[in-house]
């Protein structure tokens, strides 16, 4: 082969495979929506609301602490994630904190790890919308730092709106404050869900991201579905797949959730299915991502008026 095409070849797989991290932090999705295809950005309750749309905490009033095991495949991330967050308030006013570590140990490499914590506020504006803000500090070692940048503090603000009870819209802003373009990219997320029924979630999100991937070096935007159901009050089954921006890949999504006396233990997979183009000859290796949670539900004094509510209540899977 020609020098000439060896050249771009070599550049392109010295970019694959050398040591750089991969916004793995913010690569992290909560058991739940993972199950969904990643798709909860406009029914983002319990822990999904701190970290894909913090406005979604006050569709709900609930008082949930949750804890999360998470492994990737691609560069051998761990996740460990807990979070509480309060909605019970009578004014709807809802707050949750949150703590992430995530260590990776990619093939060939030193590897790394890295912390983020974060607290979010929400509130409704009228009796439609609500409004809410994350607030949100990254610090990164090894190989999960990027130009010497070791993380620092970013904010997201969120938009929820309800025209009518079947129906949630979610616009989020993530990362608004830029990390040296580098560990967590500048996105804006949106999304849709239906709730025909009792139970039954059928959301779509977008991301599009407006600064680049560190690892693949692509913006893009990537697309999300799916959806989840309870049976009988006890048994939780989500399914989904999208298409991931990031590395070119389309997956699939499935989870499952066995309810119990205060708490419900959650579990979802994600399989890449297809593989995207990162240069001449070379595709995006496929990704396995797993999520094991707990959820323990709090008995508050303030409860929701059953009346007021339409469609599935997260608190039970």
């Amino acid at each position: 082969m020609p020098l000439s095409r060896l050249l771009p070849l070599a550049l392109v797989l010295v970019a694959v495979l050398a040591p750089s991290p991969a916004r793995a932090l913010e690569d992290f999705t909560p058991t739940l929506p993972l199950g969904m295809g990643g798709a909860s950005r406009a029914w983002a309750l319990g822990d999904a609301g701190p970290l894909m749309n913090p406005s979604g905490m006050s569709l709900e009033k609930a008082y949930t602490l949750g804890a999360t095991y998470g492994y990737a495949s691609r560069l051998s991330d761990q996740f460990l994630h807990a979070s509480i967050v309060d909605s019970t308030s009578s004014y709807g006013l809802a707050g949750g904190v949150y703590y992430t570590y995530s260590g990776s140990s990619p093939s060939g490499a030193p590897g790394g790890h890295g912390h983020e914590g974060g607290l979010a506020l929400s509130m409704p504006v009228g009796q439609y919308a609500s409004v809410g803000g994350t607030l949100k500090y990254l610090w990164l070692a090894g190989d999960e730092t990027f130009n010497g940048n070791g993380g620092g503090l970013t904010f997201d603000i969120g938009v929820t709106v309800r025209p009518i009870q079947m129906i949630s819209i979610g616009v989020v802003g993530a990362n608004l404050r830029t990390l040296n373009n580098s560990q967590a990219p500048q996105s804006i997320g949106y999304g849709v869900a239906w709730l025909p029924i009792s139970h039954l979630v059928v959301a779509l999100d977008g991301v599009t991201y407006l600064t680049a991937d560190n690892y693949t070096g692509r913006k893009g935007t990537s697309i999300m579905g799916g959806g989840t159901y309870t049976l009988l009050e006890k048994l939780g089954l989500r399914a989904g797949g999208g298409y991931d921006a990031s590395t070119g890949n389309g997956y699939v999504t499935g989870g499952v959730s066995g309810n119990f006396p205060g708490g419900a233990v959650d579990a979802s997979l994600r399989q890449d299915l297809t593989q995207g183009q990162l240069g001449p000859g070379v595709l995006s290796p496929r990704d396995t991502v797993v999520g094991v949670s707990l959820r323990l539900f709090i008995p508050a004094a303030q409860t929701q008026d059953p009346s007021q509510v339409s469609g599935p209540d997260f608190s039970a899977p």
